[in-house]
């Protein structure tokens, strides 16, 4: 072979290395830049997801005593399907104190937390939120009510109010099944956040 060719040729070798090396840097760094993206995007949703199901699950827990036997106590067996049979007279001194601030106060990390899920989004997730949000407002409602008699009452901390509680165990259980649906459908958000 000639020294000329010869020469040429390695030229266009070193040529080549050079752009194959310089095409496979910058095709890492796009991978690195890609990568470094989703971690940043993935991130803060993984951690709203993960506040707002850890804070249905911790109003799950702290109602499920009280949903399951404590608002029978002291209840009259019902004899008849009428909602004044079902209704239950609730009263704050029969709550240990910070019991009904302890449940508000879910009920609102609840409803702010569910607002971060909605903004990192994706839409997806919005129905399997504002499930959460309504059965916890649903469970929570006689507590708020009890709250604010007993801001407007002169009696000592004691007000009380009468409320349809047959239908909460049910609603308990709705709660439940809706923090599985929400975590699954968090989950599958954050797989195909990895899959793209």
């Amino acid at each position: 072979m000639d020294a000329g060719i010869a020469a040429v040729l390695g030229a266009a070798v070193g040529t080549a290395g050079t752009v194959m090396t310089g095409w496979a840097a910058r095709s890492l760094a796009k991978m690195q830049m890609r990568a470094e993206g989703l971690r940043e995007r993935r991130e803060p949703r993984r951690s709203s997801y993960e506040a707002f199901s850890s804070a249905a699950a911790a109003l799950h827990d702290h109602l499920q005593p009280w949903v399951t036997y404590g608002r029978l106590l002291g209840q009259t067996p019902n004899t008849g399907g009428d909602a004044a049979d079902r209704a239950s007279c609730l009263r704050s001194s029969e709550f240990k104190d910070g019991y009904i601030a302890r449940a508000i106060d879910l009920a609102h990390d609840i409803s702010r937390y569910g607002r971060h899920v909605v903004l990192d989004g994706p839409a997806d997730l919005e129905s399997s939120v504002a499930k959460v949000a309504e059965l916890t407002s649903g469970l929570v409602a006689p507590f708020r009510i009890l709250q604010s008699f007993s801001r407007i009452s002169d009696a000592a901390g004691d007000s009380a109010v009468v409320y349809d509680t047959s239908e909460f165990p049910d609603r308990l259980k709705q709660l439940e099944r809706s923090i599985q649906d929400f975590l699954l459908d968090a989950s599958a958000a954050l797989d195909g956040d990895a899959s793209t």
